[in-house]
C-alpha cells in the first residue's frame, strides 16, 4: 500500500489537467486573525437558518483551506468539513449544532496558539540523553519522503473533498487506491501468465534428452558395426561402449540418468558384481581411444566386441 499514493497522485493530476479542475490556494492567517475569522464564522453560523446568503458568504471565505502561522510554526486547517456543514446547515438543525460546536472547539484551540511557549530546554536536553542510548539509535522524526507522502495524500484528500464532499472523500480515496492496486495486480498476473505460456511453448520445441537405454543395446551395436565398416574405428569403439551401458541399464543395474560420465557408471556397480571387471576394461578402452585419442583400428574394435561379449552382449 505504500507505493500506491504516487500512482494515485499521477492519475488525479491527469484528471485535473484533462478536465480543467482547479484547486484554490490556501489562505494564510496569523493567530489573532485566525481567532477573529472563527468568531465571524460563528456569527454567520447563528444566522444561516433561513438565510442562505450567510452560508454562501461563509463558504466563500472557507474555500482553499487555511494555514495558521503561530510562534514560528505553520498549522494546516482543512476547511472542507466546515464548507459541507455550512451548506447543509441552512435546513438541518442538528448539522447547525454540530457546526457551532466545531467552531467553538477551533476557537479554544486558537487560544492555545497564542499562549507563551514554555522553556523546555532542560526537558529537551534530558530527552536527547535518553535518545542517545544504543537502543534508540534507529529513532528519528519524519523523513523527507514521509513529509512528501503526507503532502501528496493531503492534497488528494482535499481534491476529493471538493469533488465528492468532505464526508465521502476518504471512501472515494480508498476506492481509487484499491482500484489502482487491483489494476496493477491484474496487469502483473497477466504478464506472468503470458511469460509462463511462452516458456511452455518454447520448451515444447526442445527435444528431450532420452536415457541411454531408450535405444536398445543391439541398435547401438549395429551402429558400431556400421562405423567399423566405414573404417571409423574410434566412433565404432565409442558406440560399442554405449551398447554395453544400454545392456546393463536395461537389466536395472542403475536408475537411468542422462548426465552420468563413464566413471560414474562404473562406480554404480558394486565390487562384487559379475559385470564389473568387463565394464571396467570397457571403460578404460573407451577412455584411451575416444578421450585419449590413441590410434584405433580393427584390432581395437575386435577387443571391444570381446569385452562386450564378456559383459553379456551376445548376438543370439
Amino acid at each position: 500500500m505504500k507505493n500506491t499514493a504516487p500512482i494515485a497522485t499521477v492519475c488525479i493530476l491527469l484528471l485535473t489537467s484533462t478536465c480543467g479542475w482547479a484547486v484554490d490556494a490556501a489562505r494564510t492567517f496569523s493567530a489573532p486573525q485566525y481567532s477573529l475569522e472563527l468568531e465571524r464564522l460563528s456569527s454567520l453560523a447563528d444566522s444561516i437558518r433561513g438565510h442562505p446568503d450567510a452560508a454562501e458568504r461563509a463558504i466563500s471565505e472557507l474555500r482553499g483551506n487555511w494555514i495558521v502561522k503561530s510562534n514560528g510554526h505553520d498549522f494546516f486547517v482543512d476547511t472542507g468539513w466546515l464548507i459541507d456543514r455550512f451548506r447543509k446547515g441552512t435546513s438541518d438543525e442538528p448539522v447547525r449544532s454540530e457546526l457551532k460546536s466545531r467552531l467553538h472547539q477551533l476557537a479554544k484551540e486558537a487560544e492555545a496558539f497564542e499562549r507563551p511557549v514554555e522553556d523546555t530546554t532542560g526537558s529537551r536536553a534530558k530527552l536527547d540523553q535518553i535518545l542517545a542510548r544504543s537502543e534508540f539509535h534507529q529513532v528519528h522524526g519524519p523523513t523527507p519522503w514521509d513529509r512528501l507522502k503526507y503532502r501528496i495524500l493531503d492534497w488528494i484528500f482535499r481534491l476529493l473533498s471538493r469533488l465528492f464532499g468532505s464526508s465521502s472523500a476518504p471512501t472515494a480515496g480508498r476506492a481509487l487506491v484499491w482500484t489502482l492496486v487491483a489494476v496493477a495486480v491484474f496487469t502483473l498476473a497477466y504478464f506472468v501468465y503470458r511469460t509462463l505460456r511462452q516458456n511452455a511453448r518454447q520448451e515444447s520445441f526442445i527435444p528431450q534428452v532420452k536415457p541411454i537405454s531408450a535405444k536398445g543395446w543391439r541398435t547401438w551395436m549395429a551402429e558400431a558395426h556400421a562405423a567399423a565398416r566405414n573404417d571409423q574405428w574410434r566412433e565404432a569403439v565409442h558406440l560399442a561402449y554405449w551398447a554395453g551401458i544400454s545392456f546393463l541399464e536395461e537389466r536395472r543395474a542403475w536408475r537411468p540418468d542422462k548426465a552420468r560420465t563413464p566413471r560414474e557408471y562404473l562406480r554404480l556397480l558394486p565390487a562384487e558384481s559379475a559385470h564389473r571387471p568387463a565394464l571396467s576394461a570397457l571403460t578404460r578402452k573407451l577412455e584411451v581411444t575416444w578421450y585419449g585419442n590413441d590410434p584405433a583400428g580393427p584390432d581395437t574394435f575386435s577387443e571391444t566386441v570381446t569385452l562386450l561379449e564378456n559383459l553379456g552382449c551376445r548376438q543370439g
